[in-house]
């Protein structure tokens, strides 16, 4: 585990925010227009997909992580099957007095491909860090999403000095930071389109896979593409 190097990137960030409106026509996506026969057929767009965190069961002030998608994904791919080596009865198959849960393999997954490009973030030179830190912005809401950043509190050696005359040290109280570790199991939705119409699905994110495909002159990342596995779990009620 080490400290984050850009202090702006931290666990503090719940969102990597909206994409500047001039990247999102390309490929027939963004933030406005309406539906066909509206009179905004010029703007047509389509919602896009995001990634939210699932914060049921966690302290009410604990605010839930966002990964939204700079496009939707062309393809999702889902597999489920069963692993008969630990197979269980159905319940209708189970006594009723049985009150034991039954506990099922976990043998359902999620995979997808996504695009994330921050061109004319970048070149617009604003004071954001989407502008500051391209593609990176978005990587860490991603790293925020599946625990890899988490706050760290570091604090000074134990004991005290056996010089009377000695000062505090300033390393004595707790200092929060921002550290990177290994990735967690935290639930989360994925929604493919932006609505509780559309496709989603449930699980935790189990494997990341990114590409940095761009930078700037100044090494500053444009463009990546991002796989992403989620594992199935039972949709809580």
């Amino acid at each position: 585990m080490f400290s984050r190097i850009h202090k702006e990137l931290d666990a503090r960030q719940h969102s990597n925010g909206a994409v500047d409106p001039r990247q999102l026509p390309a490929g027939g996506i963004g933030w406005w227009g309406g539906g066909v026969g509206s009179g905004q057929d010029d703007y047509l767009t389509f919602p896009q997909g995001y990634i939210v965190s699932d914060t049921r069961g966690l302290p009410k002030k604990e605010k839930p992580y966002y990964l939204k998608f700079h496009y939707n994904p062309s393809t999702v791919s889902m597999s489920h099957g069963l692993d008969q080596a630990n197979l269980t009865p159905a319940d209708w198959q189970r006594a009723e007095s049985d009150t034991g849960t039954a506990l099922l393999p976990i043998n359902s997954s999620c995979s997808f491909s996504l695009f994330y490009d921050r061109t004319y973030d970048v070149l617009a030179r604003r004071d954001t860090p989407q502008s500051r830190y391209g593609v990176m912005y978005d990587v860490n809401a991603l790293y925020n999403l599946v625990g890899i950043n988490s706050v760290s509190r570091t604090g000074g050696s134990a004991g005290s000095s056996s010089d009377p005359d000695s000062a505090p040290s300033p390393d004595t109280s707790d200092v929060p930071e921002t550290v990177t570790g290994p990735m967690q199991m935290r639930p989360c939705t994925a929604f493919f389109g932006g609505q509780d119409r559309a496709l989603f699905y449930y699980g935790y994110i189990s494997n990341i896979e990114i590409q940095w495909v761009h930078w700037t002159q100044d090494m500053t990342t444009q463009r990546l593409s991002l796989s992403i596995t989620m594992t199935g779990l039972p949709q809580p009620k």
